[in-house]
């Protein structure tokens, strides 16, 4: 029987580095390919924290940050310094091809008509443009999520609405995140910022092992993976 996984992610997996990442990690790994790119949506801004990061990646950028009217992060954001929009959930209020990049930071586990947003995502970005971002796979329930996303899941939607993904890493293993949920926050929230637990198990397990065999093996048991997609 073919391993249709293997199949499916065998050119997306890089193999220059095995390391988890998280989507600033991304960004910064594929810089030279967000050169040009000003125009830039934050998909769930929330507070809008992740501005000060996006800029250090991408000093020019034109920042626009998108929500829903009310969820725990909007409630509780305070800055006035930039443009943000409020839309349904499901139709932006943006023109066409109105963005060179769009930002998605564990977000699409909180959107409730996920085929809506996506083909949003792609009517909103101009051809060839960019769509980053990391999404839980197995994360315990946290701060309203509904859905939890495959490495396959990602490959097979975004897909479907014209947005071919071409590069998945993982982030922090979803074991690490389930200890962190019932034992403690605090103690496990320090893996986020180097190897985590069973990341590191896995490359000693598989330490002869090429870096896209333990991508591989880390996407299967990753609690977020960050990905990119560019609009065809």
């Amino acid at each position: 029987m073919t391993d249709t996984i293997r199949d499916v992610l065998k050119n997306k997996i890089p193999t220059d580095t095995a390391a988890q990442v998280d989507v600033f990690r991304m960004i910064e790994l594929n810089k030279p390919q967000f050169q040009g790119h000003e125009s830039l949506l934050d998909l769930g801004a929330g507070t809008g924290e992740s501005y000060e990061r996006l800029r250090q990646q991408m000093p020019g950028i034109h920042y626009v940050g998108l929500d829903i009217e009310s969820s725990p992060e909007v409630e509780v954001r305070t800055r006035k310094d930039l443009e943000f929009k409020t839309y349904d959930g499901r139709t932006m209020p943006f023109p066409d091809g109105r963005f060179d990049v769009v930002f998605c930071k564990q977000v699409l586990e909180h959107v409730r008509y996920p085929d809506d947003v996506i083909a949003e995502v792609a009517r909103v970005l101009k051809k060839g443009g960019i769509f980053v971002g990391s999404v839980s796979q197995l994360e315990p329930y946290h701060s309203h999520s509904i859905f939890n996303w495959t490495a396959y899941g990602l490959v097979q939607v975004l897909g479907s609405h014209g947005l071919s993904v071409t590069q998945l890493r993982p982030g922090i293993d979803g074991i690490t995140l389930t200890m962190r949920r019932i034992i403690s926050r605090e103690k496990f929230s320090e893996f986020f910022s180097f190897e985590s637990i069973f990341n590191h198990f896995i490359d000693g397990n598989l330490r002869r092992a090429t870096a896209w065999e333990r991508n591989f093996t880390k996407l299967l048991i990753a609690g977020h993976i960050a990905w990119i997609a560019i609009k065809e």
